[in-house]
C-alpha cells in the first residue's frame, strides 16, 4: 500500500510539474497614462494582444542616455508615418521619471507611443533580458514581425534609415 501511495504521489507531482512547465508566460504592462498591454510568449518572440497583426518595435531607453535622446525623434516620426502597421512600445529603463520629468519629456518629444517604467514592469523586463541576452545597455530595441517573432535585435543606437528599412520590409512581408 505504501508503494502504491508513493507511486501515486510521484505521478501527480510529475504531472503537476509538467503542467506548470507547459504554461506560457504572460505579462501585463502598466504605466502612468499608457494603456495596459497584455503580452504572451510566442515560440520566437511575444504577442501583444492589443497590437496583433502589427509590427512592434520594443524600445528600452533612458532619460540620461544621449543616444536614446537622439533616437526618440526618429521613433516618433516612424510611429507617425507607419502607425497603421507599426506600434512602438517604450520602456524607460533608468531611475524612474517623476511626473514632472515625464511631462517635460512629453512636451519636448511629443511622444505618440506608450511609455512604461521598468520598475512597474520588472518581471517583463527580466524576461526580455533573459531571452535576448540584453546586458542593460541603452538604447536597446527588438523588432517583432506581424506574427510576434523577433525579427531583429538592435543593441545600441540605429539610424532612422536602418530602422525604417526593417519596418518597411516587415510590413510588406
Amino acid at each position: 500500500m505504501k508503494r502504491l501511495v508513493a507511486a501515486f504521489f510521484a505521478l501527480t507531482t510529475i504531472l503537476a510539474l509538467n503542467l506548470f512547465a507547459a504554461q506560457t508566460p504572460e505579462f501585463t504592462l502598466k504605466g502612468m497614462g499608457s494603456p495596459t498591454l497584455h503580452i504572451k510568449e510566442s515560440p520566437n518572440g511575444i504577442i501583444i494582444d492589443e497590437y496583433k497583426g502589427k509590427v512592434v518595435l520594443l524600445n528600452f531607453f533612458g532619460k540620461h542616455c544621449p543616444w536614446c535622446l537622439k533616437e526618440i525623434p526618429h521613433l516618433v516620426e516612424l510611429q507617425k508615418e507607419y502607425g497603421k502597421d507599426l506600434q512602438i512600445v517604450a520602456i524607460h529603463a533608468q531611475q524612474p521619471m517623476t511626473m514632472a520629468e515625464r511631462s517635460e519629456f512629453q512636451k519636448r518629444f511629443k511622444f505618440n507611443y506608450p511609455i512604461y517604467e521598468y520598475t512597474d514592469n520588472e518581471d517583463f523586463v527580466q524576461y526580455i533580458s533573459q531571452r535576448s541576452n540584453w546586458s542593460g545597455n541603452l538604447p536597446f530595441s527588438i523588432v517583432f514581425d506581424k506574427k510576434g517573432s523577433a525579427a531583429k535585435i538592435i543593441p545600441g543606437y540605429a539610424p532612422k534609415e536602418d530602422i525604417e528599412a526593417m519596418i518597411k520590409y516587415l510590413i510588406e512581408r
